[in-house]
């Protein structure tokens, strides 16, 4: 292929990506300094409280979502009546997310769960059918309003209304909710709201491994933070929802860059393309970590931090561990192969509770939560090399990984020689990451031809 086609290929790829970015790269930085100016403003049990919230939200997401959201997303990308796939769908969400609501009277034992009547809102959402259409700038727009939403109310709360801090976050997040699912229903020019219906339940019946396999996604990340009360005080809450909010940022911005493609995701080139560029996120993360920890933990979470570099550099390895395979959890949802890999989640899942409560009672007691979850991922990434890979695929990707590395050779340099500052720490990563653009550029590009609904293919 000639260098004006390469261009000519990867340039669509990439800009698209760049919209997105410029929405969801700017509501997670937004949820990083924002969380990071609470922490060193509000009170620990108000943060705390905050993060349990965003716990029992993403709780309720993933309840509602379950396996049915999945299998809906696989039928609205590759199906031509996407239409009356979305009103399925979205009736048994409704229908469900009222039932879910009833659970708040478990508010009785402990306040945090008045949460559950956010469940028919949360229900009504339509952004995954933004994604499954192909409407991924759409998407992103709206993510960044129910991300920027509460955080800036919380914001002026912090500074206005600093003893309502925690109700000021849950009533917009209650709003931001509300504007969203309007402009979902705009873009799909759908209805917001469906008629509840009973026998509509039967779609989370059929599609329970993807159910549990959706909740083990949410347990890799934040959902932590429910039993993570059992082992620290309000204190090391607080790090550890700071810690897990950023990974999950992470986590969503692989997310958005999967959704980006996801009706092209059966292809074998794309997935590879979607783990390349997790790789390359995650090795910015861990030259940041390893090369500039100071300057990192100080910039996203607060100096006061600043002592907790082996928690970080834990919880950067973990996203190593994810990054290299990242696409299969999209790619075997697609192809159906959800059973086994709802098997290995939660052998993984089970896997990183076993070793929380192991090491919260040792030496590593402080870095539990981020070791436990680079084991997690490390051994749901063993697993895919021995279930649905095979040896080129492997290949492929530790093959570009490795070469890869050899770009934090720019970080480790620049701070060795000039020392770690703001300034030195921006300059380095804006090298590494154009040396990455320059290295890879020939690697990305769409495919050219339409993918089939059920293509056999060679992971």
């Amino acid at each position: 292929m000639c260098r004006k086609q390469t261009f000519g290929l990867f340039f669509p790829m990439i800009k698209k990506l760049v919209i997105v970015f410029l929405f969801t790269g700017s509501a997670y930085l937004l949820s990083v300094f924002v969380l990071k100016r609470m922490a060193q403003t509000a009170r620990p049990e108000q943060v705390a409280a905050i993060g349990e919230f965003e716990s029992l939200l993403q709780l309720v997401i993933g309840l509602v979502g379950f396996g049915m959201q999945s299998a809906a997303i696989r039928n609205i990308a590759l199906h031509d009546n996407w239409q009356e796939k979305l009103s399925e769908a979205q009736t048994a969400r409704l229908t469900f997310g009222i039932f879910l609501a009833g659970a708040a009277v478990l508010a009785f034992f402990k306040n945090i769960y008045w949460g559950f009547v956010l469940a028919p809102l949360v229900a009504a959402s339509a952004d995954y059918a933004l994604y499954a259409r192909g409407l991924a700038i759409a998407g992103a727009g709206v993510a960044f309003v129910r991300v920027a939403l509460p955080l800036l109310a919380g914001l002026l709360a912090v500074f206005f209304w600093p003893r309502w801090l925690y109700e000021v976050y849950i009533v917009a997040t209650l709003v931001a909710y509300i504007i969203t699912n309007a402009l979902i229903s705009f873009f799909l020019k759908s209805k917001i709201f469906f008629k509840p219906s009973l026998s509509s339940l039967r779609l989370y019946l059929t599609t329970l491994p993807l159910g549990i396999l959706n909740l083990t996604f949410y347990f890799m990340g934040l959902g932590i933070l429910l039993i993570a009360p059992l082992f620290f005080d309000d204190q090391g809450l607080v790090i550890s929802f700071l810690a897990l909010k950023f990974y999950a940022i992470y986590k969503g911005v692989i997310r958005v860059i999967q959704q980006a493609f996801v009706n092209q995701m059966l292809s074998d080139k794309v997935c590879l393309n979607v783990d390349r560029l997790g790789m390359m996120i995650s090795l910015a993360l861990l030259g940041s970590v390893l090369f500039f920890p100071h300057t990192f933990i100080a910039l996203f979470f607060g100096s006061q931090y600043a002592t907790h570099s082996a928690y970080f550099l834990w919880l950067a390895l973990a996203a190593v561990s994810f990054s290299i395979f990242n696409s299969l959890s999209t790619r075997l949802i697609l192809e159906h192969k959800e059973i086994l890999f709802m098997k290995i989640s939660v052998a993984s899942v089970c896997v990183t509770v076993i070793g929380l409560i192991g090491f919260s009672h040792s030496d590593f007691s402080t870095e539990s939560i981020p070791l436990s979850l680079f084991i997690g991922e490390t051994a749901m990434a063993v697993s895919f090399v021995f279930w649905f890979l095979d040896a080129p695929a492997i290949g492929k990707r530790i093959t570009f990984f490795l070469l890869s590395s050899f770009s934090l050779l720019i970080p480790f340099s620049i701070g060795h020689f000039w020392g770690e500052t703001p300034y030195t720490y921006f300059i380095s990563f804006v090298m590494m990451g154009l040396v990455l653009l320059l290295f890879t550029y020939k690697n990305f590009s769409l495919p050219e031809e339409t993918i089939p609904a059920n293509p056999q293919t060679n992971l």
